[in-house]
């Protein structure tokens, strides 16, 4: 069924009252420590140094391993200045006496440092080690909650670290509590080149030990392939559609997940859904797609800087929630949904409470199943917990004393939370009939049937043979890197200026003349 026009307008007033009722509801059950933790949150993203003041604290004074140093930098940040105020009274004296301190006892000040840390953001990440986690996730599935356990940690470097990561995520799967575990392709493999058959295969081989030690598991567990920057999108399919449709793993139910900050988002879902149905097909199991807006725009910024590139996200927020929309749009129908599963992964209500409704007037809420970040917002949590009968937490696990992999994970947290336009920023003073209503039912109601013959174009469109126009000549220009993330164009091949195809199939290196493929 899809939705007509005037059905949106319907809709979205529902969607807003879904919200309303959530809201109310999830201010009778909020309990003293989520205000507490909630509360705490807030504040430091309203504090116009308090997301700075964490940064410096985490990255000066808690990455460092040498104590003294640590010390050194603690005792510097606290003389910068005034201490932000979303400090609470007994951190901010626990600070002080500790820069005092810890430069004369860094070997005692600097440990619980560290700790306090932990303990402040304990309720965002859990503990790796294995007595810990099992507590952990029994509490969390008592209380209703599936989770997707992920092992904090950025790309590899090398092949050792590649390897110790492996081993790591192969222990996590042999967890007996432990059902559902989330991977990303760049953890698993060291200096990936997307461009290159070679790292699929790379890829495939090390992700091929994990299928087969998730699918020995009993039960069966469940493994999510995450994403991360943009180029690794392709270079994740490819390796995703290439295991599944080995014999071996015909019958392995695995996850994949996009963002839909990428323009791409819609072409390879669509593409994902046509060679999923081909699959079950020929007696295949199912997959889930998990729908993400996006958490890593801040290195694509950079990353786009750096080597000259257009930005691969899109500019503005609003187009992003509108893309996640657009997908989740084409994707809840039941003719995209016999061989998929869709996990809408959002903490903001008013898109999933449009996905609620949308799924169950459409007859596939049974596809559909809910996910936020463990930590974020509880109370709001265990109200759509309770109306869509079960949510998924997507749950980071670190060990304390590696603990510093997690600083990337709270840095993005952070960096989202703060940002104007983030819906968790204004969910500490959100109200029902709130201001914030007013443009969310407008873009409710503009987005829903725009899926239909949309035609999304990649913001990143190089093209080696085509010369590139030149500034003046007094103007210095630096030539942009060849981006093989891309597919290749040329004459007879497909210019990369639409949304990819994503074949299931990796294609061979293809040579462009007078390019350098080193670069």
């Amino acid at each position: 069924m899809t939705l007509q026009r005037n059905d949106a307008d319907e809709l979205t007033d529902d969607a807003v009252a879904l919200v309303e009722t959530w809201l109310r509801r999830a201010r009778e059950i909020e309990t003293a420590n989520d205000r507490a933790t909630s509360g705490q949150l807030h504040e430091l993203i309203e504090d116009p140094n308090g997301v700075a003041f964490t940064m410096a604290f985490v990255d000066r004074v808690a990455r460092p391993d040498d104590d003294r140093a640590a010390a050194d930098q603690l005792a510097s940040l606290v003389a910068e200045g005034e201490l932000p105020a979303f400090l609470s009274r007994v951190d901010r004296l626990l600070l002080q006496a500790g820069a005092r301190l810890a430069p004369r006892l860094p070997a005692i000040v600097m440990p619980l440092a560290r700790r306090r840390m932990r303990m402040i953001v304990g309720h965002l990440v859990a503990d790796a080690r294995p007595e810990r986690l099992a507590a952990h996730l029994a509490e969390r599935q008592a209380a209703g909650y599936a989770l997707n356990v992920n092992l904090l940690g950025e790309a590899v470097l090398g092949e050792a670290e590649a390897d110790r990561r492996l081993e790591r995520t192969k222990a996590l799967l042999d967890q007996p509590d432990v059902d559902y575990v989330s991977v990303k392709v760049s953890a698993v493999a060291s200096q990936l080149n997307p461009g290159r058959t070679t790292s699929v295969e790379r890829v495939a081989d090390r992700l091929r030990e994990l299928f087969r030690r998730a699918a020995a598991s009993d039960p069966v567990t469940f493994v999510n392939l995450d994403m991360e920057e943009y180029h690794d999108l392709e270079l994740t399919i490819d390796v995703f559609t290439r295991l599944l449709d080995e014999p071996e793993f015909q019958a392995l139910d695995a996850g994949i997940v996009l963002q839909a900050y990428l323009p791409d988002a819609l072409g390879a879902l669509q593409h994902l859904v046509a060679w999923s149905d081909r699959r079950a097909a020929n007696g295949g199991a199912s997959i889930k797609i998990r729908l993400v807006k996006g958490a890593n725009l801040a290195m694509e910024k950079v990353d786009a800087a750096m080597h000259g590139w257009e930005q691969t996200p899109y500019d503005i927020k609003a187009d992003t929630d509108a893309n996640y929309k657009r997908c989740l749009d084409w994707v809840l129908r039941p003719e995209h949904l016999g061989s998929v599963r869709i996990g809408v992964a959002s903490h903001n209500l008013f898109d999933v409470a449009w996905a609620r409704l949308v799924s169950t007037r459409r007859g596939v809420a049974e596809r559909v199943e809910f996910e936020m970040l463990q930590g974020m917002a509880p109370a709001q949590a265990r109200v759509v917990r309770d109306d869509a009968a079960g949510l998924l937490l997507y749950t980071p696990a670190v060990a304390p004393a590696d603990f510093d992999v997690a600083i990337s994970y709270l840095f993005r947290r952070l960096e989202e939370n703060a940002a104007p336009d983030n819906f968790l920023r204004v969910l500490g003073t959100l109200a029902p009939r709130h201001r914030r209503v007013r443009p969310v039912r407008t873009g409710l109601a503009g987005i829903v049937g725009s899926s239909v013959g949309h035609r999304a174009r990649t913001r990143r469109q190089q093209d080696r043979l085509l010369r590139r126009p030149r500034g003046p000549p007094i103007v210095a220009e630096n030539e942009p890197d060849t981006d093989p993330a891309l597919p290749m164009a040329g004459p007879g091949r497909r210019p990369a200026v639409a949304i990819r195809s994503f074949p299931s199939k990796p294609r061979s290196p293809r040579p462009i003349a007078g390019v350098d493929e080193t670069l």
